[in-house]
């Protein structure tokens, strides 16, 4: 059996057929030319082996093992088994949650990259299919001498399917194919254009100019509107690189010290009388959340909220909260790193005073 074949099995076996068929649509706009079964079999594969290696380490690593062991048991005693079964299933969420989560992220910023790619050399390539259209060309012999190498991945992608017109396919056919190809609504739109303006005999050059022209002012209108929105971008990435470490770093050190001073106050001797002997009385037992606590809350807590201004970030930028993933890696490591930076030097600045 071919190796095809293997992966062809396995994703038909392990996903269904509406998510192949949403899975297929990705690909194609992302550009991986790969059928969805096989991908999806791939993929399969690599969680279920992933998954085996992790247990594996978790089970027969002892370290792990018993601090593993012994968090478990400090809820509720199982035997050994089944704690191996749990950790498998853990481990099998985990693989498969962070798999997908990777690999809808390449696809979601591939797919961006190329419509991005696609709308900058869009206006050019119209007005030249235009002009060769008025030099008598038809409509698909005019798109494949249009396709230039200075148009880059749509001149790529025109060549490729463009070409079926010419052995028979028909060209609607072929313009649904190339739209498929893209997720952009403005290419889109333009292909129906077209595909109506070929069925009632329209005056494509027309069409084809008036479009050229719509697509490169939205092109020019969704810079200005980035351009005025910068100071929204700043504001935001500020927050989540400096303001939200910051302010818990100094959080955690101010729980820090209440918890070191706040049994010793009142423990001295008591006053003589009157209100300072009942204010000295008091005896404090520290803050109720602990610094460790607040601790491993502010983690996740950073890490979200770098996730979601990176979707803020993104959306101002390009329109699409999908490119926030390009983003999100180095908003989230200047977040730890300010993090960091804050917590050594609040301990250096009350070491240097106590």
């Amino acid at each position: 059996m071919r190796t095809d074949n293997i992966f062809e099995s396995a994703g038909r076996l392990f996903f269904t057929r509406k998510r192949i068929r949403l899975l297929e649509k990705q690909l194609n706009t992302a550009g991986v030319n790969m059928p969805a079964d096989s991908f999806a079999g791939y993929v399969a594969l690599n969680v279920i082996v992933i998954t085996l290696f992790l247990s594996l380490l978790l089970i027969l690593f002892q370290p792990l093992n018993e601090a593993i062991t012994g968090l478990v048991s400090g809820y509720v005693e199982l035997p050994f088994a089944l704690v191996a079964v749990l950790l498998i299933v853990v481990s099998f969420v985990f693989v498969y949650l962070a798999t997908m989560a990777a690999i809808s992220s390449y696809l979601l910023m591939k797919t961006d990259d190329r419509r991005n790619k696609l709308e900058t050399s869009l206006p050019d390539f119209l007005t030249l299919v235009a002009s060769n259209i008025k030099a008598g060309m038809s409509l698909d012999q005019a798109m494949w001498y249009s396709a230039k190498p200075e148009f880059g991945l749509l001149s790529v992608e025109v060549r490729a399917n463009i070409k079926s017109s010419f052995s028979g396919e028909s060209l609607e056919d072929t313009l649904d194919t190339l739209a498929m190809r893209f997720d952009s609504k403005v290419f889109k739109r333009t292909i129906l254009l077209l595909k109506q303006a070929t069925a009632t005999g329209g005056e494509l050059t027309d069409v084809l100019e008036r479009t050229a022209t719509d697509v490169r002012n939205t092109i020019i209108m969704k810079k200005e509107i980035a351009a005025s929105l910068v100071l929204y971008e700043i504001f935001v990435l500020f927050a989540a690189i400096v303001g939200t470490p910051f302010l818990f770093a100094v959080a955690l050190k101010l729980i820090e010290v209440f918890e070191k001073i706040g049994p010793q106050v009142g423990a001295g001797p008591s006053a003589t009388g009157g209100v300072f002997t009942t204010v000295s009385s008091i005896q404090l037992s520290g803050p109720i959340i602990t610094s460790a606590d607040f601790y491993w809350f502010s983690i996740p807590t950073i890490f979200i909220t770098a996730l979601i201004s990176s979707f803020i970030v993104s959306v101002i930028r390009t329109g699409s909260k999908s490119s926030g993933m390009k983003y999100f890696p180095f908003v989230l490591m200047l977040a730890y790193l300010v993090y960091w930076v804050v917590i050594n030097a609040v301990e250096s600045f009350f070491a240097t005073i106590a």
